[in-house]
């Protein structure tokens, strides 16, 4: 009897996905630094979240958990200033890390999708300064569906969208100054904390692949101010904006904006030979510094 009953679990984990399981993740918070190379780069001084003491990264390394999982994750503060650690539309504890403290926040897997995380305090500064990142929920069979029973794909790309303001954001909060919030004047717009010539060249960014291959977008607004992505001479689908999917995915020509701390979800199709640039469509954000081409661009190439 028991030998029946073991296998008709295992017949049902194979049916209906992999069992929940617990995943736990540590990240630490640290100043550091962001280096745009190139014609306008420069080095920011930054806050980021990390997977080790001393190494924060802009953005913030990514979680990947199934659907249903439990989710530890402890995050350590080794500034001198209380911060946080937010997931948004999922978590609901906004209280303060101490310095040199540390928590553990548990919470449930939401449904499959993108979801950003960020330390929230400090009237927007702290999230400018690099304190953000991407959780990402997969179906609970872990397959390559953006949901279960939802549109599959080949490949995928997690494009963090980040600005900032060096000289009236950044070197004023690293230097222990109040940051004037009501003057916000971007100069540095990254694609997953990289300048227009380096994105271009991430094989992390770029989506590539084989005609008729599908890769799921995923675009995680972190900055201040909306953007809209150009795909172009390319259409894609959108299947999930901040949640809610799509019943009947809807094409867009080559444009979608992503208001900040917003995300959205897309389907990108290569169907035509070539190489063609994706790149935010407002001018100054294709800088850095005010140098075109080095701002929030990366390229779509068919092999």
């Amino acid at each position: 009897m028991l030998k029946k009953l073991g296998l008709y679990v295992l017949l049902l984990i194979a049916q209906n996905g992999a069992e929940a399981a617990v995943r736990n993740f540590t990240l630490h918070i640290d100043n550091g630094n962001l280096t745009i190379t190139g014609t306008g780069g420069t080095t920011l001084s930054v806050w980021g979240y990390g997977d080790s003491a001393g190494l924060p990264s802009v953005p913030a390394p990514t979680l990947t958990v199934n659907e249903g999982d439990t989710v530890n994750v402890t995050v350590y503060n080794h500034r001198n200033a209380e911060h946080n650690f937010v997931v948004n539309n999922v978590t609901a504890d906004t209280s303060p890390i101490a310095s040199n403290g540390s928590k553990t926040y548990t919470f449930a897997a939401p449904t499959a999708g993108s979801y950003i995380y960020s330390d929230t305090m400090n009237n927007n500064v702290n999230r400018e300064m690099g304190l953000h990142g991407t959780v990402i929920v997969r179906p609970a069979d872990n397959s390559n569906a953006a949901w279960t029973g939802g549109p599959a794909y080949t490949h995928e790309r997690t494009w963090v969208i980040s600005d900032m303001d060096k000289p009236r954001w950044n070197d004023v909060a690293e230097s222990g100054g109040t940051v004037n919030t009501a003057v916000y004047k971007p100069n540095y717009f990254m694609l997953n904390g990289l300048g227009g010539f380096d994105a271009m060249m991430d094989h992390g960014t770029m989506i590539m692949g084989m005609m008729d291959e599908v890769t799921l977008v995923r675009i995680v607004n972190a900055g201040q101010f909306s953007h809209s992505l150009h795909f172009h001479g390319n259409h894609f689908q959108v299947i999930n904006i901040n949640g809610a999917r799509q019943p009947e995915p809807f094409e867009e020509w080559d444009t979608i904006n992503v208001p900040p701390m917003s995300v959205a979800e897309v389907l990108y199709t290569i169907n035509q030979t070539g190489e063609y640039p994706m790149h935010i469509h407002t001018a100054q954000a294709e800088t850095a510094n005010g140098v075109y081409l080095n701002g929030g661009v990366t390229m779509i190439m068919m092999h």
